[in-house]
């Protein structure tokens, strides 16, 4: 005997034994429940006890119908009706007492046929000879379980609804506690922050679960001091954004979460009652806030690049709470999340001009990190309105940084403070060469992160890039067959030759590669030369313009897969690129080149090739495969075509100082958990990790990874990825967080959970 309804049907299989020597076998089990104590119970019987026969309405599929109809059925009258054999038939009779039966004379006409049975069958009930109520079956001394709940109005109510729950549970855990009202309701409604949240949303009500519903509102009139079945949803709406009491630990559920779309609704017809009163739980107030945000941002461009960073930073003080709200959350205050990286780049200072090393060094160091924010700027804004305003903020703190770093790294080339790059010999080294078209260096300062994140070892350096800073002069100047191609005499593509004087476009490229014996496809021999391409965020830069930045991320998501890829089949990686590029929502600044200067076919966006012999302020420099070939660039960041949002083949240290990623598996590398099941027995939680052989498992309080722990000195995954452990009943209903962890303690999974819930 497991549970109470374990003992329920051992006590009616008992009640069918008879003396054999002194007594006939009786015709069935007459089984009064006058006051309908057991009828949540009788569906969960029907599917153990086959000869279970219930007084009601017809319906043959549930063993159900009226006196005369049961009568043939015990006589096994009724084909339709198969009763199994050898087994004596129980009649359950709902809202009948036995005294009823037993007085033939004033017994209803409709319930005369079953009164031969308190005679020719046994009766179900307590030895004194009354009927059971389920209290007193659960806890007569004189009964099989002698379990202790409460005698009163209330707590009998409580057993009612909670009847079948609470009849599943082990005996073990129900003999624990003493049972009242309280814990009862709390079987049907164990999470009061749910079950109001739920109620508030309109997928919970009386009508769809009247059990549930009944214990739900007993437990938030006495805890919340709140009655669903007399107050409205937007009543417990003012009380919830108050945050009083107990309604903070609903607030906190409903601000744990991205659903309730009705609560939000609920919510956005309240107002705070007095000045003083926290905002936050206010959708208006946040929307107010978002509106006020976005004309402040777009008045930004009357202002001077000193005061619009001086106002940017003002704007950050006052709206930077919003960040941490419910809505920010939601993905309602997308300005305010955009306003922490528009702080960055107004804090931006000017990179150094006294030599191109130390302007390199502190690009990588911090001069990256004011690009990374304006792309992450603009990726927090989907909606065109706050696009817009980012863009005016960015064009008036973003662009003049831009223009100055440019120019000044133009001035060194002039004075011959920087050399670019020109072709040199592969090193022997490497054997698997990487190349992302378009990887700035702020792409792969995220890109290293992502990498160490996974347990890779990698070292990010730098070099300058070719020039034109275009695919077409840069990616075989980093290819390891570079020292085997030549620049020509002149040129309008900007593509070396090969020894046959063929352009070396991809095709050509391959070709070479593969006479040097490297392979182009994939590998599987992990020592072989590769080489390998990955990436697309030049071609999706000329396709998006402005709207890459929402894209960067995925981007990179891919980068690091394909590196997955290949350190996981033994082989260390050097990624590289062939140049950057400048983003400006709105289109960089018009250069202005006077017809007929450049060749034919010779202008781009960002660099020109001009005819000999013109006379041009704009700096000319020579191209990489052919130092008597020179090309001009755009000053500063302007382009030579308009309207253009992204484009590089200029000077910048954007474009021209290219990251180097050397990347290797260091046999910590990050597992892949494909699922983390859990499933409660009592208060036992079994956890099944597939794939998790040794992983470390803890339970925590609270919906954090990092609460305390519940069970001392954790427990460990066995080789098919499974343990289990108890939880104490005192936290019976609370918020757990399981980790699982690796060796280094980094944790690989997580999962928010309820002790004992199901």
């Amino acid at each position: 005997m497991t549970t109470p309804l374990d003992a329920l049907v051992a006590a009616l299989h008992d009640a069918a034994t008879y003396n054999p020597g002194a007594e006939s076998p009786p015709e069935a089990v007459l089984w009064c429940d006058p006051n309908g104590d057991f009828t949540a119970l009788i569906p969960a019987l029907r599917e153990r006890l086959p000869e279970l026969l219930t007084y009601g309405d017809h319906d043959p599929a549930t063993r159900n119908g009226p006196a005369v109809w049961l009568r043939a059925v015990i006589a096994r009258a009724v084909p339709s009706v198969q009763l199994p054999e050898d087994i004596t038939p129980i009649l359950y009779l709902p809202g009948v007492g036995r005294e009823v039966l037993k007085g033939a004379e004033d017994c209803p006409t409709l319930l005369q046929p079953l009164v031969w049975f308190t005679v020719a069958g046994n009766q179900f009930g307590h030895v004194n000879g009354k009927d059971w109520r389920l209290r007193a079956f659960l806890t007569s001394d004189r009964g099989p379980l002698k379990l202790t709940i409460a005698d009163d109005a209330s707590t009998r109510m409580a057993l009612f609804h909670a009847s079948l729950r609470f009849c599943a549970k082990p005996m073990e855990e129900l003999k624990s506690k003493r049972w009242d009202a309280d814990t009862l309701n709390a079987l049907l409604a164990p999470d009061l922050a749910a079950d109001m949240l739920d109620w508030m949303d309109g997928v919970f009500d009386a009508t769809a679960d009247p059990a549930r519903f009944t214990a739900f509102a007993s437990i938030a009139e006495k805890q919340l001091k709140f009655d669903p079945r007399k107050l409205s949803a937007q009543d417990a709406a003012k009380r919830l954004a108050q945050r009083e009491g107990k309604w903070a630990d609903i607030w906190s559920r409903f601000a744990a979460g991205t659903g309730y779309g009705s609560v939000v609704g609920l919510l956005g017809a309240e107002e705070p009652l007095t000045l003083f009163e926290n905002p936050e739980t206010y959708p208006k107030q946040n929307l107010k806030g978002e509106n006020e945000l976005r004309d402040s941002l777009s008045k930004l461009a009357n202002l001077s690049s000193s005061d619009a960073r001086s106002r940017i930073l003002e704007l950050e003080n006052k709206h930077a709470w919003r960040r941490e709200t419910v809505w920010a959350k939601r993905g309602e205050a997308p300005l305010a999340q955009a306003l922490a990286f528009l702080a960055r780049v107004a804090k931006a200072k000017p990179l150094p001009a006294h030599g191109g090393k130390a302007l390199a060094e502190s690009y990588v160091e911090s001069g990256a990190a004011v690009d990374s924010a304006a792309m992450r700027a603009l990726a927090s804004v989907p909606r065109d309105v706050d696009r817009n305003a980012v863009s005016i903020a960015l064009r008036a703190i973003y662009l003049p940084w831009l223009e100055e770093g440019a120019n000044t790294l133009q001035e060194l080339i002039r004075n011959g403070g920087v050399k670019l790059a020109t072709p040199e010999a592969a090193k022997p080294e490497t054997t698997t060469i990487l190349f992302v078209d378009g990887l700035r260096m702020d792409l792969a300062q995220d890109l290293t992160r992502l990498l160490a994140a996974e347990g890779l070892s990698v070292d990010l350096s730098w070099q300058w890039s070719g020039f034109p800073t275009v695919t077409a002069t840069c990616k075989a100047l980093v290819s390891p067959v570079a020292s085997l191609l030549n620049g020509p005499t002149s040129t309008s593509d900007v593509l070396p030759i090969n020894s046959e004087g063929k352009a070396a476009t991809k095709p050509v490229l391959y070709k070479l590669l593969e006479d040097q014996g490297w392979e182009t496809g994939n590998s599987l021999l992990p020592d072989s030369k590769l080489w390998a391409e990955a990436g697309r965020f030049d071609e999706d830069g000329h396709a998006l313009g402005a709207r890459l930045a929402g894209q960067l991320a995925a981007g990179i998501r891919d980068v690091v897969d394909c590196v997955l890829q290949l350190a996981r089949s033994g082989r260390r990686i050097r990624i590289v690129t062939d140049h950057g590029w400048l983003l400006m929502p709105g289109g960089l600044p018009k250069a202005a080149l006077e017809s007929g200067l450049a060749e034919p076919q010779g202008k781009r966006t960002r660099c020109a090739m001009v005819k000999a012999k013109a006379k041009t302020s704009y700096l000319q420099i020579p191209w990489s495969w052919n130092n008597e070939v020179f090309v001009a660039t755009a000053t500063g960041v302007h382009s030579f075509f308009a309207g253009q949002e992204y484009a590089h083949g200029g000077v910048s240290p954007q474009e021209c100082i290219l990251p180097v990623l050397d990347v290797a598996a260091t046999g910590a590398q990050k597992r892949d958990i494909a699922a983390l099941n859990t499933r409660w027995e009592g208060f036992r939680l079994r956890v099944d990790a597939p794939g998790g052989t040794d992983l470390h498992v803890d339970l925590r309080l609270g919906m954090e990874t990092s609460g305390p722990s519940l069970i001392k000195g954790g427990r460990v995954l066995d080789d098919k990825g499974k343990t289990s452990f108890l939880v104490g009943d005192d936290h019976e209903g609370q918020t757990v967080c399981l980790v699982l962890l690796d060796d280094h303690g980094r944790i690989l999974a997580h999962r928010v959970l309820t002790v004992g819930g199901e």
